[in-house]
């Protein structure tokens, strides 16, 4: 989760034990997710077919039911303030840690069938995340959509709910698949979508699918 920044240290690399004061040591994202899902262990090294993502990004990019609106503005007001407080030219001194009550994003019989109907894409297996150095293991009752363009959908079930739904975008992305992901979701289950790093939230869209955004 931290990180050490070069400048740190210097141009220079050396194998002696250096001390570096603790306020030296940044983080390299601003927010944290407080919850993270149940994880299971790989009982074989992952394939090109399976998908994992560090786990610092578990849900920096996450679809929520429109009832949370307002604990969601609340939440970006008060962590804007924090980011902008422990920011610093290479990194954070600090990060936000989220915690928000979770509830049912989707809920219905058959909720992964659902949303495959419903994006257009078949669903995969569940996601592993990593840490630095190690894999932390696949997410119990997990589950994948890739949308392509490098955009996937994912999340994990829990009975006839999904409790967690989220993106991952990943390099050169095509951010028109995770736009058309939210018309769908928004127009059939009123889903808001927000970006915790970028503090974007999008609430809703218009009959011509212009989407309205809130910042704090």
């Amino acid at each position: 989760m931290k990180n050490f920044f070069a400048s740190i240290f210097g141009k220079s690399q050396t194998d002696k034990v250096q001390v570096v004061g603790p306020k030296k040591i940044l983080f390299s994202v601003p927010t944290l997710s407080d919850d993270i899902a149940s994880l299971e262990p790989l009982n074989e090294k992952p394939s090109s077919k399976d998908f994992g993502f560090h786990e610092d990004e578990w849900c920096q990019i996450e679809f929520f039911p429109k009832s949370q609106l307002t604990t969601i503005q609340q939440i970006l007001k008060e962590y804007k303030q924090f980011e902008q407080t422990h920011r610093v030219h290479q990194g954070w001194d600090a990060v936000y840690v989220r915690k928000i009550q979770r509830g049912p994003v989707l809920s219905s019989i058959q909720p992964i069938e659902n949303l495959e109907k419903l994006l257009g894409a078949k669903a995969g297996s569940a996601p592993f995340l990593f840490t630095y150095g190690a894999i932390s293991g696949k997410v119990k009752n997990g589950f994948t959509i890739p949308l392509g363009g490098n955009i996937t959908i994912y999340g994990y079930v829990d009975g006839d709910n999904i409790p967690v739904l989220g993106a991952n975008v990943g390099k050169s992305p095509d951010d028109s698949r995770l736009t058309d992901a939210f018309l769908k979701l928004n127009a059939s289950d009123g889903l808001l979508l927000i970006d915790w790093r970028a503090q974007l939230l999008i609430i809703g869209a218009s009959s011509d699918s212009q989407v309205e955004v809130w910042h704090p």
